[in-house]
């Protein structure tokens, strides 16, 4: 099996599309954040939700499958290493240096004359201390422990138990991701969370890291033997609409935030699976997409691979930052937006190339090689 250069650019998408939608996450309505305009339109909400039904699961699927291919390829001590320096390392700096901004600019709010420096020290205290949008490689550090943990032939033997029709695969993948989140929402609401970590959501993302691990010994999802028909990523987009609209309906009309047993079990049921089954469909369009398209190495693809994570943990203060002082702002929303996400997508690539990418100790504090 050679480089799967689809699923590299694929990886660095989804990272990318995270600064779309914290742009867009500032102008819209019936979503929650930590920052937000006055003014703002259902253009937005509609993107938003449209990203969340699959972003975050559509990266761990594929942060699963390459553990399991490093693991394989390189062996572990190369894998333990991939992972202190890609994922523990930048996520050690992010807790430290960019998450507490986002909580002094929400203080700030309410406090105007607050400093920086008056806030930073308290920010470490039980009051608040929380992750920001470093949560996602908090997560993937823990999966990758338990990764490391799990018996490998265990791993093996339980992929073997899926059925070898790609069909019949997928639908047992679905099959697992609900079931391990009703059972974990059996237990926990949305937003009950220990040391920033919330439960509910960290065991739903789990289901899909492993079943990027599974995929990778079965062959499934992310290896595309034969490439689609147009027809066939057609089916699968439509399918892909479909799902979210219903999702959307059961997203904003039914908050997690009572556990599974409590309340609407049928109607739960129904958001749960659609949860589960968004980022399975649009993982397989996309991956039909990126395959077709997109599986190419050049100049241009192997610079957006090694700045996306750098770009995208440099991306979140600034976008607050943003949002901070254009919340006031008498503009058209749509120009605020446009402006809000130039501002960030020039800030974080200068940054990153004018700092990052020539100087040694932060291109490893950053993650990269």
């Amino acid at each position: 099996m050679g480089r799967l250069f689809y699923l590299d650019n694929l990886r660095s998408f989804a990272l990318f599309l995270g600064i779309l939608f914290h742009a867009a996450i500032v102008y819209a309505p019936k979503i929650g954040y930590a920052i937000q305009a006055k003014e703002r339109a259902d253009v937005f909400g509609y993107f938003c939700y449209y990203i969340h039904s699959f972003r975050m699961p559509l990266f761990y699927l594929i942060s699963g499958y390459f553990s399991a291919l490093v693991w394989q390829k390189k062996g572990m001590g190369n894998y333990i290493l991939g992972r202190i320096q890609r994922i523990l390392i930048p996520m050690v700096l992010g807790l430290v240096f960019l998450a507490p901004i986002q909580y002094f600019l929400v203080v700030k709010i309410h406090h105007p004359n607050l400093s920086y420096f008056q806030f930073y020290p308290n920010f470490f205290s039980m009051d608040y201390f929380a992750h920001s949008h470093i949560w996602f490689l908090v997560d993937l550090t823990l999966f990758s422990i338990l990764f490391f943990l799990f018996p490998k032939l265990w791993i093996e033997k339980i992929a073997g138990l899926f059925p070898k029709n790609e069909n019949f695969c997928f639908l047992g993948y679905v099959i697992l991701t609900v079931s391990l989140t009703i059972l974990g929402h059996s237990f926990f609401p949305r937003g009950d969370d220990v040391y920033g970590i919330d439960k509910l959501t960290f065991i739903y993302q789990f289901g899909f890291f492993l079943v990027g691990i599974l995929s990778f010994y079965g062959k499934t999802i992310f290896e595309v033997i034969e490439r689609g028909s147009t027809i066939a990523s057609l089916n699968w987009l439509l399918a892909g609409l479909v799902v979210f609209l219903s999702f959307y309906q059961l997203e904003i009309s039914d908050p997690l935030w009572m556990p599974y047993f409590t309340y609407g079990i049928e109607k739960r049921g129904l958001h749960i699976l659609l949860w589960c089954l968004s980022p399975f469909i649009w993982t397989k369009f996309f991956v039909l997409a990126f395959e077709r398209y997109l599986n190419v190495s050049n100049s241009f693809t192997v610079y957006l691979v090694d700045s996306s994570l750098p770009i995208y943990l440099l991306h979140h203060p600034i976008s607050l930052l943003i949002a901070y002082y254009f919340r006031e702002w008498d503009a058209n929303v749509y120009l605020k937006f446009l402006l809000h996400t130039m501002i960030v997508f020039s800030s974080s690539f200068l940054i990153y190339d004018t700092l990052i990418k020539n100087t040694t100790i932060l291109r490893k504090a950053f993650g990269l090689k």
